[in-house]
């Protein structure tokens, strides 16, 4: 049951985008009304997925999907994985991309790409989706590929200007950064497990501090790359300058993007991994320190901006700076209730601005 339900956390809104691509209308309210109702019935699955979760005991679940190559030993395919992060990341996604659509049906009024806008929050729903019930790096890839495709257009929603274009280049070449980090640490991650390894082996894994030390160079390389993957994606120094620069869209899709969701997808491939990269020393210290230096920037930033984006764009570099630090300290609750609480404060900020 839960399978199919997760299938549909992922299938529903990219469902909605595909039904929104075919159907050529420019009347807005029926644009707006498919957008709003697959967005609602993604939010009636996520709370529907997470109490089935809740009444079956709340144990991490993991199921294999679709094996799309082997050769001997080895298996690359696609699997899904659903515990109290998913759980957390999900709700929190839904309910506000719902909130974000329903404000966006009049705010968008008359736009010129009214269709586009809702076409790539739902396209952008689907591939968070995708990312947070991943249960390996390979599935988990995929969706945040669509999410930096999202990102792109909708920073450069305004195409006829200058500047909106300009900085939705400079955003994508930063997330290409992370897409390489990210890419890296699969490919290592394979050389070191000798396969394709889940999240859920990850963190059940006994023999985990042995293995990384006997191997600590690669270890220490693959911890590199995700913690490069996870501060490009989360604009933690020294890549904290794109996070301003990405508030050149409408300001509905700031708030989901920048504000409260997509921003925080470097804390979520952290806290995937926690039980992988908390035993690299190293790896806690840049950690910290980026953490630290992201916060003190972000902090005094944010107090001389002249426009309100940007206040809060830089006050929110500051908040996962914290969480970067408290992830270091292996405060993962208390990372993933900061993550919810500055998820909504931002998203509500942007809105009423």
């Amino acid at each position: 049951m839960i399978h199919l339900l997760i299938l549909a956390l992922v299938m529903v809104p990219l469902s909605g985008w595909l039904l929104l691509t075919l159907i050529r209308t420019k009347k807005e309210i029926t644009i707006s009304t498919i957008a709003i109702t697959t967005v609602a019935l993604q939010s009636i699955l996520a709370i529907g997925t997470t109490l089935y979760w809740l009444l079956r005991g709340h144990l991490p679940y993991t199921k294999k999907e679709w094996v799309l190559y082997a050769s001997h030993d080895y298996e690359f395919y696609f699997d899904f994985y659903f515990d109290h992060i998913s759980a957390a990341f999900v709700l929190i996604g839904s309910l506000l991309t719902l909130l974000v659509c329903t404000y966006s049906r009049v705010y968008m009024h008359r736009e010129e790409g009214y269709r586009r806008f809702f076409q790539t929050i739902l396209f952008f729903l689907g591939g968070f989706s995708l990312t947070v019930v991943s249960g390996n790096l390979e599935t988990l890839f995929i969706g945040w590929e669509i999410l930096g495709i999202s990102s792109f257009l909708l920073i450069a929603f305004y195409r006829d200007r200058y500047l909106p274009v300009k900085n939705a280049v400079k955003v994508f070449s930063i997330y290409r950064i992370g897409d390489l980090g990210i890419l890296m640490a699969m490919w290592l991650s394979h050389h070191f497990w000798g396969g394709n390894i889940t999240f859920y082996e990850l963190q059940h894994m006994p023999e985990m501090s042995a293995h990384l030390d006997h191997y600590g160079a690669i270890a220490t390389a693959i911890g590199m790359m995700l913690v490069l993957t996870a501060f490009a994606k989360s604009a933690v120094y020294p890549f904290s300058f794109w996070l301003p620069r990405a508030m050149e869209g409408p300001t509905p899709s700031s708030a989901i993007f920048y504000g409260s969701i997509s921003v925080h997808l470097g804390i979520f491939l952290l806290l995937r991994t926690h039980h992988f990269w908390y035993h690299l020393p190293w790896i806690k210290a840049i950690l910290f320190l980026g953490g630290l230096i992201s916060l003190i920037t972000g902090g005094a930033a944010a107090r001389v901006q002249s426009s309100i984006k940007s206040q809060i764009a830089y006050a929110s570099i500051a908040q996962i700076g914290i969480m970067m630090m408290e992830l270091n300290l292996d405060l993962t609750w208390l990372a993933l209730i900061h993550f919810i609480g500055n998820a909504h404060l931002r998203t509500y900020q942007l809105l009423v601005s």
